[in-house]
């Protein structure tokens, strides 16, 4: 076996790089990051059409009602994430259920993009 001090150049560097050496490690993304980029796709999917791509309500569908405006801080409850997830799996005139159509962790994981949206979550 060659010892560290007489391998060639390159190869020694690769080996540095594969022990972990390297500076430029990959950023890590936390728990909650991954929740609101999942819930960002299915909020995409199943919710922008009436709420907006950027969740002001501002669309033809939704526009008329106070509450489809999800940046603005005014909720039909206390805006907190157990209140938002309820209003997802129940629904409430207009909104329609989803409870059946997405999963628990699609759910959660709108609820997450939803909080992040209206700025952290909790009435305001």
């Amino acid at each position: 076996m060659l010892r560290p001090s007489r391998l060639p150049f390159p190869l020694f560097a690769l080996l540095l790089d594969a022990a972990g050496c390297r500076q430029d490690r990959l950023p890590v993304v936390e728990e909650t990051s991954r929740e609101v980029a999942a819930g960002r796709i299915i909020y995409q999917r199943k919710c922008a059409s009436c709420h907006g791509d950027g969740g002001d309500g501002k669309t033809i569908t939704a526009g008329r009602f106070p509450y489809a405006n999800l940046t603005d801080g005014v909720w039909r409850s206390d805006g907190s994430a157990m209140a938002v997830e309820r209003q997802i799996r129940e629904g409430h005139d207009p909104m329609p259920k989803f409870q059946g159509k997405l999963t628990d962790e699609e759910i959660r994981q709108t609820v997450a993009f939803i909080v992040e949206l209206g700025g952290g979550g909790g009435a305001r």
